[in-house]
């Protein structure tokens, strides 16, 4: 015995399903963005995206020449470097004076390079001591060629310092998102 669906039961769900999909059509405006938290910044061969409560600032020569930017965690703990360098030499060889270049450094053990959006960026970290204040902190480097104008800026340095206490922590939910945002530009 075959069962019929009454018409009136049939409309009655059409009905529904017309009302639920004019009320999401109706309020799908009014929705707003997921707020991932970071806002964009759009630097000197560069994008990149940070945590919307960090301070954005430009680090210059005494002579207030360009030297690159820098983006602050609100406690002042905890820093994010974008240099453009000229240098000529190699990404490991910029890396590699990054690092150590402070007498009082410690290379750490860690993944040589790191692969993000396509390009390869050399890796490194080290601990070391701040000169002034003599507390420890830590710091990540990456260092890339720049695919996109290398005649206008060769390699791009990126490179995370911070107390070392939380250091893994701030890698994983901000310097290494930081990093995944990096788009080379023109």
């Amino acid at each position: 015995m075959k069962r019929r669906v009454p018409l009136c039961m049939l409309g009655c769900v059409f009905m529904l399903l017309s009302i639920l999909t004019v009320h999401s059509l109706a309020y799908a405006h009014t929705q707003k963005p997921v707020d991932t938290g970071f806002s964009e910044h759009k630097g000197n061969g560069y994008i990149i995206s940070y945590p919307k409560d960090w301070t954005f600032s430009t680090n210059t020569t005494n002579a207030g020449g360009y030297v690159g930017d820098f983006f602050t965690d609100p406690t002042n703990t905890y820093v994010f470097h974008v240099y453009p360098s000229q240098d000529k030499t190699s990404d490991k060889q910029i890396l590699d004076h990054l690092l150590t270049s402070d007498l009082r450094s410690t290379l750490l053990p860690g993944a040589s390079t790191i692969t993000m959006n396509s390009v390869i960026w050399q890796q490194g970290k080290a601990l070391s001591t701040d000169q002034v204040t003599n507390k420890p902190f830590e710091r990540i480097g990456w260092v890339s060629k720049n695919p996109v104008a290398p005649a206008f800026i060769p390699y791009f340095v990126l490179h995370a310092e911070g107390d070392p206490a939380a250091f893994e922590q701030y890698t994983e939910k901000y310097f290494l998102p930081m990093l995944h945002s990096f788009r080379f530009t023109r």
